[in-house]
């Protein structure tokens, strides 16, 4: 099985908190205003993403002083760009 993407790693999160219904999404999807994540369902999203995938992004945003606004943006968190 082929590795996934960090792009598809933020959406399988994103899906597996029941967020963003069937929209389809993209690297340029905005988690506020795109798919309606308020400040309480993005501190759970990057919890998914820690324990699926051992990445601490409110870490890398700090240390980035970042603040995530686009699929993108948690995907350049999750690569450490």
């Amino acid at each position: 099985m082929a590795d996934m993407s960090d792009e598809a790693k933020v959406i399988a999160a994103i899906r597996k908190l029941g967020l963003g219904g069937d929209l389809p999404m993209t690297a340029t999807t905005d988690l506020r205003d795109d798919l309606g994540l308020d400040s309480a369902a993005l501190i759970e999203l990057t919890v998914v993403i820690h324990t699926l995938y051992g990445v601490d992004l409110g870490r890398r945003a700090a240390e980035q002083q970042a603040i995530p606004a686009t699929i993108g943006d948690l995907t350049a968190l999750m690569s450490g760009s």
